[in-house]
């Protein structure tokens, strides 16, 4: 038989620790919740007393908030799975930290992809949690799928990246390329707020890197010189952004 993941809740709100407890065990009956806590300091002596495998971590708490319960372990050796109502922009935090995070009111069947997935790829580490605490406000670093595994690299050190069917080829101001198994499109919304403008169906540019513009060849120069023609549907957008 196999062995159950052991899990714990950490929510302020009676009512949010008692409903995912009850999804839990109604609807994924392969996690066993081995307690819960509604603070930061009684959170960190749980975990010590467990050890449980994965931490359901609501972020927003009084007092002391969940990433200052991570400052208490000086190696996360738990998977973690954020339980939250932040807004649409700390989302994107989570995102470019390719970290799991489950919006209240928590909807079953995400509970239980988020659930499957953790089980069978743990997906967090320290470095990527310490870049989720630092995107808070800003979004300065993101983590792109490589090789099993993630690389973490400032946005502004890539110049454009390249639609290769279901993937993504992200070009970096090292020389460096790294393949991405995400769509154009998930790095187009991502980034939109960050100087990165889609110029053509298969190429997203980031702005501070264009080094020329040939308007009647509808063409642009990047600072690694490649050159990256402009689609029709995006040439008057672009001209728009350069007036700004």
């Amino acid at each position: 038989m196999k062995p159950k993941l052991t899990a714990v809740i950490i929510d302020d709100e009676k009512s949010a620790r008692e409903n995912l407890r009850l999804l839990l065990e109604s609807f994924c009956q392969d996690v066993e919740v081995l307690g819960v806590a509604s603070n930061v300091d009684d959170a960190v002596i749980l975990i010590n007393n467990v050890q449980p495998q994965v931490v359901f971590l609501d972020i927003e708490m009084p007092e002391k908030n969940g990433f200052q319960l991570l400052d208490e372990f000086s190696k996360i050796n738990f998977q973690i799975i954020f339980v939250t109502a932040y807004d649409h922009y700390a989302l994107k935090a989570f995102q470019v930290a390719a970290l799991d995070y489950l919006l209240k009111p928590i909807e079953i069947d995400l509970l239980q992809k988020a659930v499957k997935k953790i089980a069978i790829h743990p997906n967090n580490s320290n470095e990527r949690l310490e870049l989720l605490s630092n995107n808070r406000k800003e979004i300065k670093k993101i983590a792109i799928p490589f090789n099993k595994d993630f690389k973490i690299i400032n946005i502004q050190d890539i110049i454009c990246i390249e639609a290769d069917r279901m993937y993504s080829t992200i070009y970096t101001l090292s020389g460096k390329k790294y393949v991405a198994a995400k769509k154009l499109m998930y790095y187009e919304k991502l980034l939109k707020d960050n100087d990165f403008f889609r110029v053509h169906r298969s190429w997203i540019v980031n702005l501070n890197h264009i080094k020329l513009y040939a308007k009647v060849d509808k063409l642009i120069k990047l600072s690694n010189s490649i050159t990256i023609p402009i689609g029709n549907g995006y040439k008057e957008e672009l001209e728009n952004m350069f007036k700004k």
